[in-house]
């Protein structure tokens, strides 16, 4: 199933700009007054108020727009770095976009720098942990709903752990990468070494390939507009309610003990070098077999 969770209504789309039209009217760089100024300054102005205490207001989101938004952001270029800025920024800077769009000048989230958000690239600092995608999301959930941010972000992990990605819905989007009908994997882990790998395995495709890029650009906007369905489900004064049932007992997430307590498994003969290892992660903890020097080609 390709198609990413529904939201339920989606009769209300208020959430104006970030409009496909407007990303591809400006060359693939995010249009003014959404996701952000930052990219063509290296300083964005702070608001003069402090920011509230407690849950930030919203506006009613689109989230196929802020998906969008997210798979162009992934692209966007870092003048840093000299390279894209990545899944984090792109989630990040989409719902931000999208947030600020909805509520126009002066709410608190202008007070966010989106440079802040660029280190989840490639896992956090490129270190192949918890997938960058995700960790654009799990802030703006924490400022949207301090006290829901948990169920919010266990709705959002469990859905990137158990669908197929990336999902089609942006295969004819953007027309200086044409990569349709890409293969999908379910990576059932929230790493993102273990997603790609998962991925570069079940797709015969390198790490280091644009075919990869391709598609976390496109699981950004996934994580993207999942985030904004969730967001959106928020209801002032009433709990959040997960899109997801409490685990039972004997679910995989409970049978997770024997990989933490138990003596490592012994080596097999399948354990070989990999191209699709990331980042500066001590592979050992968990691999005992693996290699010392990982090849990239």
């Amino acid at each position: 199933m390709t198609r990413i969770v529904e939201e339920e209504d989606m009769s209300t789309r208020s959430m104006k700009g970030l409009s496909r039209r407007a990303f591809l009217g400006a060359g693939g760089v995010l249009a003014s007054g959404t996701v952000v100024a930052a990219l063509a300054s290296p300083r964005v102005a702070l608001a003069q108020a402090a920011p509230p205490a407690g849950a930030w207001p919203l506006p009613r989101l689109d989230p196929d727009a802020v998906r969008d938004a997210g798979y162009f952001g992934y692209w966007a270029n870092d003048p840093w770095k000299k390279t894209n800025y990545g899944c984090a920024y792109g989630v990040a800077a989409a719902l931000i976009g999208a947030i600020r769009t909805g509520l126009g000048p002066g709410s608190p989230w202008d007070t966010l720098p989106l440079e802040m958000f660029k280190w989840g690239k490639t896992g956090a600092v490129e270190s192949g942990t918890l997938c960058g995608a995700l960790t654009g999301a799990l802030p703006i959930f924490t400022l949207a709903s301090p006290t829901y941010v948990t169920e919010m972000g266990s709705d959002l992990l469990r859905w990137y752990q158990e669908s197929p990605l990336p999902s089609t819905e942006m295969d004819y989007l953007d027309p200086k990468r044409p990569y349709p009908l890409q293969v999908q994997s379910v990576s059932k882990s929230p790493l993102c070494h273990v997603s790609v790998s998962s991925w570069c395995k079940a797709s015969g495709k390198l790490a280091s390939s644009v075919d990869r890029k391709a598609r976390c650009g496109k699981i950004t906007g996934d994580v993207a507009k999942l985030a904004a369905i969730i967001l959106n489900r928020l209801v002032p004064g009433a709990p959040y309610v997960p899109l997801y049932p409490a685990l039972g007992g004997g679910s995989d997430y409970e049978q997770c003990v024997h990989c933490h307590v138990d003596a490592p498994p012994a080596p097999t003969p399948d354990a070989i070098r990999l191209n699709n290892s990331l980042g500066v992660a001590n592979c050992k903890t968990c691999h005992p077999d693996a290699q010392p020097v990982m090849t990239r080609k």
